[in-house]
């Protein structure tokens, strides 16, 4: 809404610029024409209150209340604010390279790449193998899993962010 109130504003303050350059040129007799300027003021002179003129002066009145509102009020956030003592902020393409750099160096990932799909969403695409541990083999479901709970843990709740993770299982 801002845009366009100040593409017109801009339009506006353009023309009479172009109005009061040619009436310079004008009175300075660099061009040839008469001035318009005078006849406009000659024609408010005999002007009187009326209900066009009140609802015309009411109607622009709203314009600078909106125009003035738009300038005041608060901008969109941009920046997701991490939970803790620090003052930190994090851009949600940020957050999605963390998530995708967070699940990358997990066991059993093979590779991991990170979509943003909203501000508030997170898409980590995995590709998962089953992996052997200390307690015996881990399945590749369980590889997953593993990875939503970490990035939920660690990169999720800080953030707000919901992450997704989608898995692919690299066959055996």
């Amino acid at each position: 809404m801002v845009v366009p109130a100040a593409i017109v504003l801009a339009l506006v303050l353009i023309g009479v610029a172009v109005v009061a350059v040619r009436e310079l040129l004008v009175s300075q007799g660099w061009a040839t024409g008469s001035p318009v300027v005078p006849d406009l003021v000659a024609g408010l002179d005999g002007l009187g209150p009326s209900a066009g003129l009140a609802a015309a002066g009411g109607g622009i009145a709203l314009i600078g209340l909106v125009v003035l509102w738009l300038a005041i009020r608060p901008g969109r956030r941009t920046h997701l604010r991490v939970a803790g003592d620090a003052d930190l902020w994090l851009a949600p393409g940020a957050v999605a390279a963390v998530a995708q750099e967070t699940a990358d160096r997990l066991p059993g990932v093979m590779s991991a790449d990170s979509s943003r799909s909203t501000r508030r969403r997170v898409v980590v695409d995995v590709v998962v193998a089953a992996r052997n541990t200390p307690d015996g083999p881990q399945e590749a479901a369980a590889v997953t899993e593993h990875v939503r709970a970490v990035l939920d843990d660690e990169v999720g709740r800080p953030t707000g962010t919901s992450i997704k993770v989608r898995a692919t299982e690299v066959p055996r």
